[in-house]
């Protein structure tokens, strides 16, 4: 199974323009030289493969896109990946409980599922992993979110600030107007 570690949305049918995007932005002026995108069965969707901290790809490239949104033209989302597993129940409930630790006590947490050629359903995974989160649910405003992106075969979990974590050109873009 494939081992990823940064989800990139695109335009449909944009996929090879986004990753040729992907290479220059993380490859290129990030310095990772050992950078791997890769088409998913999801029509605009990508995964990547940084040797470099898919956190601090979203950062910086969240630095790049504050000088110039627009230099983004086909990769318009990127959200990192702590953890890829078989799209299994268990395999995700591993990766959950690995993960939890991340959301201090006295923090709190929402779970955020996107199913895409699964026959799982978001709210059976909600379901079985938030029960292995000891900490306060907060849907509205949370502390934390588990992000669980289920992808066909393999998912990607991570537990982030998504007003942070995860980059979405088009709502830098939005917000200049």
């Amino acid at each position: 199974m494939a081992e990823y570690n940064l989800l990139i949305a695109c335009p449909r049918n944009r996929e090879r323009a986004a990753q040729s995007e992907v290479q220059y932005f993380v490859g290129d002026l990030l310095g990772d030289e050992r950078l791997r995108v890769h088409r998913t069965r999801v029509t605009g969707l990508l995964a990547s493969k940084t040797s470099l901290d898919p956190f601090e790809v979203v950062r910086r490239l969240r630095e790049i896109a504050e000088e110039n949104p627009y230099q983004f033209r086909f990769a318009i989302k990127f959200i990192p990946l702590e953890r890829c597993v078989p799209t299994e129940i268990d395999s995700i409930k591993a990766a959950v409980e690995e993960l939890g630790n991340k959301i201090a006590e006295m923090e709190t947490f929402r779970i955020t599922v996107r199913t895409r050629h699964t026959e799982l359903r978001g709210g059976d995974i909600i379901n079985e992993v938030a029960p292995l989160i000891n900490r306060e649910v907060n849907l509205d405003n949370p502390d934390r979110t588990v992000w669980i992106e289920v992808v066909g075969e393999w998912t990607g979990v991570s537990v982030l600030v998504p007003e942070k974590d995860i980059l979405s050109i088009m709502t830098m873009r939005d917000d200049q107007y």
